[in-house]
C-alpha cells in the first residue's frame, strides 16, 4: 500500500529557502562551460505538441510512475508523486517523500533499464535548482545529486548512460543546456547549448528550434530537438568532438511536415524515438528504432484528431510505445505500439481520471487514476476487454503548504 509517511515532500516556501542558502554555502553547484550569452537562433520551430510529466518507466525490478495529485488547477496544491510497482506484485507504494521537497513543479524519471533509476525534481515557486535521487534497491535507500539550474519541462530531460554517465536538459537565462555527469551526480560539464548547437552544420541544416529530450546510444550522447526545416528529425549524435544529424528519415508523405522529437528512450538493442509530425493542420506520431544510429525502422503515423490532446506517453511492451490521448469529451483513449515492424492497436478505452499508464510484467497493463487524493489503480482484462477496479489509495496531502 502505499505509504502514509509524505509530510516532507511539503516543505514551507522559508524551509525551501533555507534549503537553497544551505546548498550555495556548501558548494553544492554544479560545474558548466562555456555557455552563451546570447540567444540566437536559426529557426523559429515552435513545439509541435504539449509533453506532459505523467509517465511510467521499467527497471528490472518493477515499474515507476509519477503522476500529479491534489488541486489540478492550483498549481501550488498540486504535488507530484512518484510511485514504485515491484516486479511479480500488483501494489503500488509511494516514495515522494525521498525527494524532500516539494514536487509542484513536476518529476522527471530516468532508467538504464537495470535495477537504478534516477529522479529530478523540478522547479517551482522558490525553489530554483533540481534535486536529485537515484536508487538501486527499490526505492529502499536513496543517494542525492543536485543540478544548480532546473530541469527543462520534458520527460526526457534526464538520462542514464554506461560507465555510470548522465545526462541533463536545463533551462537558463540564455536558453537551453544540455549538461553531462559522470559518476557524481553533483557535478555537471556543459556538453552544448541551443545557441551553440543551433549554430553548428547539422543545427542549421534543420533549422533548430528547441531541444526537447536526452538519451545515450551505446556510450554516445544523443540531443533531440524540434526542427523548422520540413521533413528533418532534430536528433543530433557527438563522435570526435563534433555534433552530427542521426535521425531516421520519414516517409516522403511526411516531408512537408516539421518534426518534434518527443521522446528518447535507450534500450537494449540501441535507442527508440517518438516523433510529432506537423504541417499546421494535423499531427501525427511516428515511432523508430535503430541499432546503431544509421539505419532506423519506422512506423506507419497514428494521426490525431485535431482536438485531441497527449495526456501522457511512455514505454509499453518490450521496444514499444503507449500514447494517452485526451478527447474533448473528457474521455480519453489509449494506443500502443510493439517494437519495429507493428502497428498502432487502440485499447479499451481507461477509466476516467485515468494520468498514465504501465506496462508489464508480461501483457499486464495498468491505468493509474488520479481524483484529487485518490489514486485508483485499473487494471485490463484480458478476458473480457475491460478495465477491472483494484488498488483504491488515499494520499495525504498538506494543502497550502507551498503557498
Amino acid at each position: 500500500m502505499i505509504k502514509h509517511a509524505l509530510l516532507r515532500q511539503h516543505l514551507f516556501h522559508g524551509a525551501v529557502r533555507l534549503t537553497v542558502l544551505a546548498l550555495a554555502a556548501a558548494g553544492l553547484t554544479a560545474c558548466s562551460s562555456g555557455t552563451s550569452t546570447v540567444d540566437a537562433r536559426s529557426g523559429t520551430a515552435e513545439p509541435v505538441i504539449l509533453t506532459p510529466l505523467s509517465t511510467s518507466v521499467q527497471t528490472s525490478d518493477g515499474t515507476w510512475a509519477t503522476v500529479p495529485m491534489g488541486h489540478l488547477d492550483q498549481p501550488l496544491n498540486t504535488f507530484w508523486q512518484l510511485l514504485f510497482r515491484p516486479t511479480g506484485t500488483d501494489s503500488w507504494s509511494n516514495h515522494v517523500e525521498a525527494t524532500a521537497t516539494a514536487t509542484n513543479g513536476g518529476l522527471v524519471l530516468a532508467s538504464a533499464g537495470g535495477p537504478s533509476l534516477l529522479v529530478g525534481v523540478r522547479p517551482s515557486n522558490l525553489l530554483a535548482f533540481s534535486p536529485l535521487i537515484v536508487t538501486a534497491d527499490e526505492g529502499r535507500s536513496w543517494s542525492n545529486g543536485l543540478l544548480s539550474d532546473g530541469l527543462a519541462a520534458h520527460p526526457d530531460a534526464l538520462a542514464v548512460g554506461p560507465t555510470a554517465k548522465a545526462l541533463a536538459l536545463v533551462g537558463s537565462r540564455n536558453g537551453e543546456k544540455v549538461l553531462e555527469s559522470t559518476n557524481d551526480l553533483s557535478k555537471w560539464q556543459t556538453l552544448t547549448t541551443e545557441h551553440s548547437l543551433a549554430s553548428s552544420t547539422p543545427g542549421r541544416t534543420c533549422r533548430l528550434g528547441s531541444i526537447t529530450a536526452v538519451a545515450y546510444l551505446a556510450a554516445f550522447p544523443v540531443v533531440g530537438a524540434t526542427c523548422s526545416r520540413p521533413g528533418v528529425v532534430g536528433m543530433f549524435s557527438q563522435s570526435a568532438g563534433s555534433w552530427h544529424l542521426v535521425g531516421p528519415a520519414l516517409p516522403a508523405s511526411l516531408h512537408s511536415d516539421t518534426v518534434e522529437v518527443v521522446a528518447l528512450r535507450s534500450t537494449k538493442a540501441g535507442l527508440s524515438t517518438l516523433l510529432a509530425v506537423s504541417d499546421k493542420s494535423a499531427t501525427s506520431l511516428v515511432a523508430a528504432w535503430t541499432t546503431t544510429g544509421n539505419r532506423w525502422s519506422v512506423s506507419r503515423p497514428l494521426h490525431l484528431g485535431a482536438p485531441d490532446q497527449v495526456a501522457s506517453f511512455g514505454p509499453a511492451t518490450g521496444d514499444g510505445f503507449f500514447v494517452l490521448l485526451s478527447e474533448p469529451s473528457g474521455s480519453k483513449r489509449l494506443e500502443v505500439l510493439g517494437g519495429p515492424g507493428s502497428t498502432w492497436l487502440e485499447l479499451p478505452a481507461p477509466p476516467a481520471g485515468t494520468a498514465t499508464v504501465a506496462f508489464g510484467p508480461r501483457t499486464t497493463v495498468e491505468a493509474l487514476a488520479v481524483n484529487d487524493t485518490t489514486l485508483t489503480v485499473w487494471t485490463l482484462a484480458s478476458n473480457p476487454d475491460a478495465w477491472v477496479r483494484g488498488q483504491i489509495t488515499q494520499v495525504p496531502i498538506q494543502f497550502g503548504s507551498s503557498g
